[in-house]
């Protein structure tokens, strides 16, 4: 059987062919007020259209219709997506949606995972989450990952064949192209920033979280001429209000670092892209990111980690580094 896939296909080599219409449910709950920027609603596009397909999410609460699903025993496969439990006050829901599965599964339920990552990248309750995903790569019919090179690591980590991986990539984001000048004055505008056209732009965008490692590209900035700005821009994630704490008194005094530390519009986002020459990441622990496929949808400039799974897409337009010192001399050199 071909690693490499489509959503259909893997659906049908889970349930031995899709003759009558299919119910996917779909966890965590896809977010149709966002069809140009969410992943689950991009992911899932054309299966909404399918009449072979009735595509159905859930959000925390409602996982107790996984075991209503079990008890009718109906056509159903339940897709799951980012498990993990980032912290003891999310544990009674974490338990909550892991039971829920159980029970999907063990009623017989067809179960297929994504990993998105091999453990949660905030690194809390390492064994806790270890062991739950661990089970989950087990119980699962097959394995959904975004890049292959991953499959022999995750393989090896959660004790399943690799025989188990199917890949498809990830889902191309909708563009929104206008001119830079206009971008960059929409920024100025609507966050009173001070961003001339003639400077050097870099981007970092999404969730302020440690895992992007946003402070080591900000003390870069400090020591970079005043010309070469960083924009900042995402909303806080979950749990993280301490670390942002940090990061603002790192950038307060900076003349070249625009912090944007609250949720950026759906709308908004190509004000951002359009505006930008790069955009730059710094993350760990993590295979692929969804800021890199916008970013690559907009055919800009990207800094990013040299890791196997990036390396799979690469393209003329990535940078790629290892250590701070090389991340430091892109920055100064781009």
């Amino acid at each position: 059987m071909p690693i490499e896939t489509t959503l259909e296909d893997l659906y049908s080599e889970v349930m031995g062919g899709v003759d009558d219409p299919l119910s996917v449910i779909v966890a965590p709950q896809v977010r149709f007020a966002y069809k140009k920027s969410d992943y689950l609603y991009l992911t899932y596009n054309q299966l909404f259209k399918s009449e072979k397909y009735r595509v159905q999410s859930l959000s925390g609460w409602k996982h107790i219709k996984l075991i209503v699903a079990a008890r009718k025993k109906s056509n159903t496969l339940l897709h799951y997506h980012w498990l993990e439990c980032t912290g003891i006050l999310n544990l009674p829901v974490y338990l909550y949606k892991l039971f829920c599965i159980m029970v999907f599964v063990w009623s017989g339920g067809k179960l297929v995972w994504t990993i998105h990552n091999k453990m949660p990248p905030d690194g809390k309750l390492f064994r806790f989450n270890y062991l739950a995903r661990r089970w989950m790569a087990r119980a699962s019919e097959l394995l959904h990952v975004q890049c292959k090179s991953v499959i022999p690591e995750l393989s090896r980590f959660y004790g399943v064949e690799e025989s188990k991986f199917r890949m498809i990539p990830h889902p191309v984001y909708p563009r929104s192209l206008y001119p830079r000048a206009a971008a960059v004055e929409a920024i100025n505008l609507r966050y009173d920033a001070n961003l001339k056209i003639q400077d050097r732009l870099f981007l970092m965008i999404g969730h302020l979280s440690p895992y992007k490692r946003i402070g080591t590209v900000c003390r870069i900035f400090n020591d970079l001429p005043v010309q070469k700005k960083l924009i900042i821009a995402g909303p806080v994630k979950r749990g993280q209000m301490k670390y942002f704490k940090r990061l603002r008194r790192l950038v307060r005094n900076s003349d070249n670092i625009l912090l944007i530390p609250q949720f950026i519009s759906e709308e908004n986002v190509p004000e951002f892209m359009n505006a930008c020459d790069y955009v730059v990441f710094n993350y760990r622990s993590i295979f692929t990111s969804g800021g890199v496929f916008l970013a690559k949808s907009y055919n800009k400039r990207i800094i990013l980690p040299d890791d196997l799974c990036a390396r799979e897409f690469k393209d003329e337009n990535m940078f790629f580094f290892r250590t701070k010192k090389e991340l430091k001399e892109l920055l100064e050199n781009s």
